[in-house]
């Protein structure tokens, strides 16, 4: 016979833990958590992870559009150059 204390596992349908239930009171004696494949530190280490990749992509669209932007200023100074090394065009009225 048993002596009023008897216990029973049940699983929680949200969470999946394991509950020990006393019979007699209906009181929770121990839970037992199942464990996630997904913890908070994997968490953690993909936010950080997804930061340092985006910190690396700004610092690289930085530096092209630096690198764009001194091409431009040297293909600007080059035009700048031919400009002055074209010749004036020649007018008729000034060959007599």
């Amino acid at each position: 016979m048993s002596d009023g204390h008897e216990k029973y596992d049940v699983v929680c349908p949200c969470c999946q833990a394991t509950l020990t239930i006393e019979a007699k009171t209906g009181m929770i004696l121990h839970t037992h958590e199942k464990k996630s494949a997904y913890s908070f530190e994997d968490a953690l280490q993909q936010v950080k992870k997804r930061k340092d990749m985006a910190d690396d992509l700004f610092q690289k669209a930085v530096t092209d559009e630096k690198r764009r932007k001194d091409s431009l200023e040297e293909k600007f100074k080059q035009a700048l150059d031919m400009k002055d090394e074209l010749d004036e065009p020649s007018r008729p009225w000034d060959m007599d």
